[in-house]
């Protein structure tokens, strides 16, 4: 099925998953309300669930898309060091490694962003 963000309902699958997996999906502005929105329709409104998502700061974009999941009612939790082989590789690209001559931190570091109700 298709998923819009926009959508106000789902009615066959809102409120029903433990848990959300995404990534690269906060760089787009106009699109932040709608997909804060849709995140908590999905997730379910008892018992343990969360969406985690993969997305680098991009500027304000991550920031700007997180007040829109607490404007939505709910909490944020950000994890930098999440596994220490990709910290490992992080590092090597800021100390030089040139295997990736355009790696700037804010816009290619994925941070870890945990979502819950």
């Amino acid at each position: 099925m298709t998923l819009h963000w926009n959508q106000d309902e789902i009615s066959d699958i809102s409120y029903s998953f433990d848990l959300i997996v995404a990534s690269d999906c906060t760089f787009f502005k106009d699109f932040h309300k709608g997909l804060a929105q849709i995140v908590k329709i999905l997730l379910k409104k008892v018992g343990p669930c969360q969406a985690i998502f993969f997305s680098p700061k991009r500027g304000d974009s991550l920031d700007k898309f997180l007040e829109e999941i607490i404007e939505n009612g709910l909490q944020i939790s950000i994890t930098e060091k999440y596994d220490a082989e990709i910290w490992k590789r992080h590092q090597s690209f800021i100390n030089g490694d040139d295997s990736w001559p355009s790696y700037e931190k804010d816009h290619c570091y994925p941070l870890l962003v945990r979502i819950t109700r």
